[in-house]
């Protein structure tokens, strides 16, 4: 069978790390998902500040709206390794 080209789906944008690193271990998507569970933890609370809970929602949109390769310059993992030409002077 050919090898099928993989689709991103323009939705999942945060959960998916361009420098191809596990999602466990990209420092980004770790940061989504503390976000995504904070939220749902305050949810399901009972006594919890409305304020709060739109607070976290704005910081996820924003989030996704700019996307995780905003966060990818700072990351340790995407360093662009530069090859070192050869010299010719090597006996």
């Amino acid at each position: 069978m050919a090898n099928i080209k993989q689709k991103i789906n323009k939705k999942k944008i945060v959960s998916i790390c361009p420098v191809k690193m596990i999602k466990t271990r990209c420092p980004s998507i770790r940061r989504t998902r503390k976000i995504r569970v904070k939220l749902l933890t305050l949810q399901r609370e009972n006594n919890v500040d409305p304020g709060q809970i739109s607070k976290l929602r704005l910081t996820l949109k924003e989030k996704k709206k700019r996307g995780i390769a905003v966060d990818c310059q700072t990351c340790s993992f995407n360093k662009t390794e530069r090859s070192v030409p050869a010299t010719a002077s090597q006996q």
